[in-house]
This record gives C-alpha cells, sequence and structure tokens, in this order.
C-alpha cells in the first residue's frame, strides 16, 4: 500500500513499479514510479481501450505526481529517433512514450503545455524508465496542448503503456 495526496491509499503490486534509476531531471530523488490511467484528453475519441493521459506517482513522495501524456493523441507528427542505448537496448515493442503536460495557472485561466524536447520512455518489460533529452530537433520544452485535434488512429501505439 502506497499512501498519495492525490488517490488516497493505493494498492501497488511489484510488477507496476517503474524504476528510474537516474532519477528525473529536477528531481533526481525520484526512483520508483507507478502509472496511473488518467482517462483520456478531452475531445479525444478514444476506441482503443487504453489511457491516453497517465499520472506518473512518486512512491516514495506521496505529494510528487507529474501529468503524462501519449504524445501521438495531441501531436500526431510527433517523430523521435531514440538511441537505444538510452533504454539499455530495449524492444521497441517495449517503449512506452510519455511526455510531461504542465498547467500554467494565469487568474482563472490554465494554459496546458507539454515538454517534446524530453520524452519519459519507459521499458515496459524491464519496468524501468528515463527521461530522454532529445538531441538535435525543433520539438519544444512548452509545445501548447492541442486537446481538440484528433490523431490518425495507425499514429498512436494500440498499447503505449
Amino acid at each position: 500500500q502506497v499512501e498519495t495526496t492525490r488517490f488516497g491509499t493505493m494498492e501497488v503490486a511489484g510488477d507496476e513499479v517503474v524504476e528510474f534509476p537516474d532519477g528525473l531531471p529536477g528531481f533526481r530523488g525520484a526512483r520508483t514510479m507507478v502509472l496511473v490511467g488518467a482517462g483520456d484528453l478531452l475531445g479525444v475519441e478514444n476506441d482503443h481501450g487504453h489511457h491516453t493521459l497517465y499520472w506518473l506517482q512518486d512512491l516514495a513522495d506521496p505529494d510528487l505526481a507529474f501529468l503524462t501524456t501519449v504524445p501521438w493523441v495531441a501531436y500526431p507528427d510527433y517523430d523521435i529517433d531514440i538511441d537505444p542505448s538510452d533504454v539499455d537496448d530495449a524492444a521497441p515493442d517495449d517503449l512506452c512514450v510519455l511526455v510531461m503536460v504542465t498547467v500554467r495557472r494565469d487568474g482563472t485561466k490554465a494554459t496546458l503545455t507539454t515538454n517534446l524536447h524530453a520524452p519519459v520512455v519507459i521499458d515496459t518489460a524491464r519496468r524501468r524508465g528515463r527521461q530522454i533529452i532529445l538531441e538535435g530537433g525543433d520539438w519544444p520544452v512548452q509545445a501548447p496542448l492541442a486537446e481538440s485535434r484528433q490523431p490518425d488512429e495507425q499514429q498512436i501505439p494500440s498499447e503505449p503503456c
């Protein structure tokens, strides 16, 4: 059992835990987490049977949770080249790619952006993750989240996480 601020007491099985050996940039102590399904982006019709939004909840710090999304839902043209050595030579079919969502509030208005330049990549077979800072490319750190854009079915992995 794990106590969390957002979700209360959670039952977490050992095979649900994701280890981040290097922590996350800016949160080096965050090394053991669990993915919690958070539903779907507004305006996205999802008939794949899996979530498009996930919380990445730290198991040691009940206050620390990151909202993430499957990037191809809002950014169908998102195309990245990950060096196999960055993910311990994991099989491509075992990779879950997520991007962090940031909510900025200005009075009553909230603006959501995602970090397309540093995706979180999880090897679902070994339950190990890493946030990878992409070399080159034009993917922004603060990409506006286009919630109403519909992705092509072929672009979204059938089982992202």
